[in-house]
């Protein structure tokens, strides 16, 4: 089977959690002996073609290295998609005759419309994105796989930090800056996402701005002690189950997916009550609170072991494919 995803960028260029979460899906299907393709189309950057652990990427430009042509050219059985590219393959699969495979990793208002399309098959990164669409789109054949995160990639010995990972406003970088301000006894470190506008603030002497960067376990978790979460919105959370790996505790805002992820492991506060926030802070860095926390956090992240859901998106890809060649 030949899977080909349209998207709008992928690693290593760009590294949010949607390419990750994307790149651990492709890699399932070749590991199981599939063939997987990538067709990027806003990624300005890197070479025309290039392979990343067994998925070949294709960017896509002008002349023979149109969307439709390059597409069409891979020949593909199954079409697989996320985000602003979903409308395109939605006609793409129409236009080829192949089914179309939505990735949702949201419930915003685009992906609601996006999923009139009625795509073949719609993989959820969460149960609760999933239930919220039950009731909205009945009859979609769909399957959950939380964002994969593969505990070997990312373990180190915790560090000494506070850590917020994103500093955009809607991941809490305001907030973030607050409490280090309250708290300049605390070292504090900002990390610099892979999405939206990064609120950069150089004149708080306790917090030191770490870049983007690959190596999250050598330049994050092993200078981390506490992760922050104060996202107004996660669907997921994956930098949460990242550092539970390492045994690192996480206080975060309760939205829907970080209650998902987290669960009985993580200590909720909402993001607007600062002086909670820095009493909790103030907590969790204690070692006899620390400690018993920091085995929470590990045994939750073994049990978010991804291989179980992955095995389910490979069964459901090929069980699709087949139902397809049968029509």
């Amino acid at each position: 089977m030949r899977v080909v995803a349209l998207i709008h960028f992928y690693l290593p260029a760009h590294r949010a959690g949607s390419e990750t979460m994307l790149h651990a899906l492709l890699r399932a299907l070749v590991d199981a002996g599939h063939d997987a393709h990538v067709v990027v189309t806003s990624q300005p950057e890197g070479d025309d073609e290039y392979t990343v652990d067994g998925v070949r990427v294709h960017r896509a430009g002008a002349g023979e290295r149109t969307v439709p042509r390059l597409v069409a050219s891979l020949d593909p059985d199954v079409l697989l998609t996320h985000h602003q590219e979903t409308p395109h393959a939605s006609k793409l699969g129409r236009d080829l005759g192949v089914p179309v495979v939505h990735v949702v990793h949201n419930n915003m208002h685009h992906t609601t419309l996006w999923l009139h399309k009625r795509p073949d098959l719609v993989v959820f990164n969460t149960w609760w994105i999933r239930r919220y669409y039950a009731t909205r789109h009945r009859g979609l054949r769909s399957v959950v796989v939380h964002p994969p995160v593969w505990g070997e990639q990312h373990a180190a010995t915790p560090g000494d930090r506070v850590t917020l990972v994103n500093l955009n406003r809607d991941k809490g970088g305001l907030h973030f800056y607050e409490l280090a301000r309250r708290m300049p006894d605390v070292d504090f470190l900002g990390v610099v996402g892979g999405h939206g506008a990064q609120v950069i603030d150089w004149s708080v002497p306790n917090l030191e701005i770490q870049p983007q960067t690959p190596d999250m376990p050598g330049d994050v978790w092993s200078r981390t002690r506490v992760l922050l979460m104060p996202s107004i919105y996660e669907s997921f959370g994956m930098v949460a189950v990242e550092a539970a790996h390492s045994g690192i505790p996480t206080i975060a805002h309760p939205t829907p997916g970080l209650l998902e992820s987290l669960s009985y492991a993580g200590t909720f506060i909402d993001r607007d009550d600062t002086d909670t926030w820095v009493r909790t802070i103030r907590s969790v860095l204690e070692s006899d609170t620390w400690g018993p926390l920091s085995a929470v956090a590990r045994r939750r992240a073994v049990e978010l072991d991804p291989r179980v859901e992955l095995a389910a998106f490979v069964a459901e890809l090929e069980s699709l494919h087949t139902d397809h060649q049968r029509r």
